[in-house]
């Protein structure tokens, strides 16, 4: 009868460690991260037909109001938000020398961006170009000026209600100017009360 009770109490803690081993470990359920320091930001870009310009700084991201139709005449905004599209100061949408670089291959955690505080060399980073991927609201899809890159920090669920899905990819964008980088993180597409077109991101300067 004890041999029987023991052989018992070895398959229960064979069962138990494959249940929470992994966790306690560190695995990919269980790795628990810091929060991401730098600048925290809510943008309102719930219009579907005004852009938000933005003037990156060290310490937020500035509004530039007015702007109008001759965004892609002024050099010295940096960033730009409508609904879940952002654009860079640069290629079909400016005259600067802004871009986006974008790893989707290693996704943002508080670890890793907290972690990134110099500039890597050799990245690539893409300008702005016109894509079949602005949706009206409707079902329906139209063409505009938006940065490639940053098109990947979440997708649209046709299937469910068009809602957002945020893929945590991590970017680096490039000023208008070309001489400053900052990492940023979208972690959010919704408000407190679920409406959409709120982002919520943090960012922090680099180190060239």
């Amino acid at each position: 009868m004890n041999r029987k009770i023991t052989y018992l109490l070895i398959l229960l803690l064979i069962s138990c460690n494959d249940l929470v081993g992994p966790e306690s470990h560190g695995g990919s359920t269980g790795e628990s991260h810091p929060e991401p320091a730098g600048n925290n930001e809510i943008i309102d870009a719930t219009s579907y037909t005004e852009w938000k310009y933005y003037q990156i700084t060290l310490d937020s991201l500035i509004l530039i109001p007015n702007i109008g139709q001759n965004f892609n005449e002024i050099a010295f905004w940096d960033i730009a938000f409508q609904r879940n599209h952002i654009k860079t100061n640069s290629g079909t949408s400016g005259i600067g020398n802004a871009g986006a670089y974008v790893d989707s291959t290693e996704t943002w955690n508080g670890t890793l961006f907290n972690d990134l505080n110099q500039i890597e060399e050799e990245l690539n980073y893409t300008y702005d170009m016109i894509l079949n991927t602005f949706y009206l609201g409707t079902g329906e899809f139209t063409t505009g000026s938006t940065n490639p890159s940053l098109e990947t920090w979440a997708k649209i669920d046709v299937n469910n209600n068009y809602t957002m899905t945020i893929t945590n990819n991590k970017f680096i964008i490039r000023t208008s100017d070309g001489d400053n980088y900052y990492k940023f993180w979208m972690r959010d597409y919704y408000d407190e009360n679920g409406i959409s077109g709120n982002i919520t991101l943090i960012y922090d300067h680099l180190i060239k």
